[in-house]
């Protein structure tokens, strides 16, 4: 009987490393929804800390220090990293009392709001190419429906399977000199152009003016060098959105 005590205790000292549970996190607080970074290199979870709230942190994937990247009087859950590993997205239960849809730079910083209204955002997602953020939201159907959001801009709000009054389209998305934008609409009206910064600053605006059915191309000109959002309405119903890169 001690000999087979003996084999089992030297067989898990020789379990490969793939066999063990490696702990990342020892503390005596709470932490859920970890999420691995794009490159694999880092771990982002909620963590219920000394403020008495899910904060959004981050941890080497072989360990170490822990990182906040949020800390507030407020609870933040189901972060998810963006493609290209620089954000962080997250829904929020802020100032609103209604859970909101966040965003905060990977090394930390300013937290920004992509929804602020009065109806409960949940379990937000990345799309593939980064320019977009999907979620439920409980809105005034009174049932839970599919949206999504700028990941830039954010605030203006789209259902997914709304009807759509027309089509936006950029060729090439690496621009130089004026910057070409095709539109395609689906019936006349009174079309609405927006363009913002990445960090949300309305940098153009132009409309509402009417146009007629059909394929139009609208020239964008004196965007310094950088990231857009654009951003196009007919009567008053998004059209949608568009990511912009300037270089000249």
């Amino acid at each position: 009987m001690r000999r087979v005590i003996l084999f089992a205790v030297m067989l898990g000292l020789f379990l490969p490393l793939w066999a063990q549970e490696i702990p990342l996190t020892s503390d005596s607080y709470n932490h859920r929804y970890a999420q691995w970074s794009p490159d694999g290199n880092w771990v982002v979870y909620c963590k219920w800390d000394a403020t008495g709230h899910g904060q959004i942190y981050k941890v080497l994937s072989g360990g170490g220090a822990e990182t906040p990247l949020t800390s507030d009087g407020y609870h933040h859950w189901s972060p998810q990293w963006s493609p290209d590993g620089n954000w962080i997205v997250y829904y929020k239960d802020d100032a609103t009392t209604y859970y909101q849809i966040y965003k905060v730079s990977s090394t930390g910083g300013a937290e920004t709001p992509l929804t602020s209204d009065s109806y409960d955002h949940r379990y937000p997602q990345w799309s593939p190419d980064g320019n977009w953020i999907v979620y439920e939201k409980l809105d005034a159907t009174g049932y839970r429906q599919i949206y999504k959001v700028s990941s830039g801009a954010g605030i203006e709000e789209t259902e997914i399977g709304n009807n759509q009054t027309g089509t936006i389209s950029v060729y090439p998305n690496l621009l130089t000199g004026n910057t070409p934008v095709k539109l395609s609409l689906s019936k006349k009206g009174y079309v609405e152009v927006s363009v913002y910064g990445i960090s949300g600053r309305l940098v153009y605006h132009n409309g509402p003016v009417q146009w007629s059915e059909g394929s139009h191309v609208l020239q964008l000109k004196n965007l310094q060098n950088g990231i857009y959002f654009l951003k196009v309405e007919l009567d008053g119903v998004s059209i949608g959105e568009e990511k912009l890169i300037i270089l000249r």
